[in-house]
């Protein structure tokens, strides 16, 4: 020990580097420092460790809500799925009476396996009736493939009212199919309603078979002719087709119709096909459609006459619709083809409108019209027309006094004033 240490130059004894004490000295200095280096790394590592597992918890978590989140999507259209058809079925139940309510439950019911055959044809009727009601086209399409697959027909006035339903559906094939079964058990309504054209050619006009339909609603035609109601079916679906001719602005079926128009009146005299392109293009804002109707109106007397006798309700609904311009045309072919009774009728119609409105200018411009046409307007008219101008008096228009007709310059004749 002697020789590992020495003396300073005050006495006292310093310890060499490779002395024991120094040796020492250096463990305890670490074992002094070690502990917070120890702590501190791990301080560090668990820092990182729980910045991993915080990651990964988020991650697995973010997974597990999404998962869970799919999985409450999906058991929520399965549940508006069933509270769907639970609603339809409870709209259902309102609509309906207690037996049909029984039928409903009968027809669902698993013992039945879906299968129409053992209900009688009242409450086929009693289901259809309904499922048209309320445009349920779930039940009703179900109803009808059981009522082909089985041959089973409700009754006659249903079967129509399928028919038109299944015509907007453009179910063209269910209809066929009943058109085939209704020829097997010779079912009357098949020969009446020309075996159901009029309802194929609306289902073939939704679809944009725009030329089979026209085709199919022409010979249909022919065979309807000594039945009034298949007629009128058929009326009723070209005039349909000319409305909305018309609306989509197509030329060339607006031709084809034209053309089957006029081949039905040359066939058979008929000039309601004709008279329903006219109006449509009469009313039309385009003047290519109005030539057309002009030459139609020009060419067929019968249309003549038939618009003439229906002038009334042909000027009310343009005034419906605030169509002035097609109610002076109106007038003016009425005056062209010497019509004065339905002239007369429109004029006085025009009238109305313009008083309601009180617009003066324009029931003096009538009032004048009808006295240089002699074609005189009611008393009534006359005193609205005199009221009319006394109540707007002070607020001076001298265009509207020069255009009074003489007869009617001096109003304080036909008034007794109270006052």
């Amino acid at each position: 020990m002697a020789m590992l240490t020495r003396l300073t130059s005050s006495g006292t004894s310093v310890a060499t580097p490779g002395s024991p004490k120094a040796l020492q000295r250096f463990q305890n200095c670490i074992a002094f420092l070690w502990p917070s280096l120890q702590s501190q790394q791990r301080k560090c590592k668990s820092n990182q460790l729980d910045a991993i597992d915080c990651f990964t918890n988020e991650l697995v978590h973010s997974k597990t809500k999404k998962w869970e989140e799919m999985r409450e999507n999906v058991m929520k259209n399965k549940k508006c799925d069933t509270s769907a058809s639970t609603t339809s079925f409870s709209q259902t139940i309102g609509l309906m009476s207690k037996g049909v309510i029984s039928d409903f439950e009968t027809l669902r019911s698993p013992q039945l396996g879906l299968d129409i055959r053992i209900l009688s044809q009242a409450q086929l009727d009693n289901l259809l009736t309904s499922t048209l009601e309320i445009k349920n086209k779930i039940d009703f399409l179900y109803l009808i493939r059981q009522c082909i697959r089985w041959k089973q027909l409700p009754s006659a006035e249903v079967l129509l009212n399928c028919l038109r339903y299944l015509s907007t559906l453009c179910r063209l094939q269910q209809i066929e199919a009943f058109e085939e079964i209704c020829s097997e058990t010779g079912h009357p309504l098949v020969k009446v309603y020309a075996g159901f054209a009029a309802f194929k050619a609306m289902a073939m006009w939704r679809s944009g078979s725009s030329d089979t339909a026209i085709a199919t609603l022409h010979l249909g035609y022919r065979d309807t002719v000594d039945f009034e109601e298949g007629r009128r079916m058929i009326r009723n679906v070209f005039r349909n087709i000319a409305e909305e001719t018309l609306t989509k602005k197509s030329e060339a079926v607006l031709v084809k119709l034209m053309d089957v128009a006029r081949s039905i009146y040359d066939e058979h005299r008929d000039i309601f096909i004709v008279a329903c392109v006219w109006k449509q293009c009469f009313a039309s804002n385009w003047f290519c459609d109005q030539k057309s109707a002009a030459d139609l109106f020009e060419h067929y007397k019968e249309l003549q006459q038939l618009v003439g006798r229906r002038s009334a309700s042909l000027c009310s609904s343009f005034l419906n619709r605030h169509n002035i311009d097609a109610v002076h045309r109106l007038i003016e072919a009425f005056l062209q083809y010497k019509q004065d009774a339905a002239c007369a009728e429109c004029l006085s119609l025009l009238f109305n409108y313009q008083y309601q409105r009180k617009d003066l200018r324009a029931c003096a411009e009538i009032v004048k019209s009808c006295s240089e046409l002699e074609m005189p307007l009611s008393e009534l008219q006359n005193e609205q027309f005199l009221t009319l101008f006394l109540s707007q008096t002070e607020s001076p228009c001298e265009n509207v006094s020069k255009s009074i007709p003489s007869n009617l310059q001096n109003p304080y004749k036909q008034f007794q004033y109270k006052f």
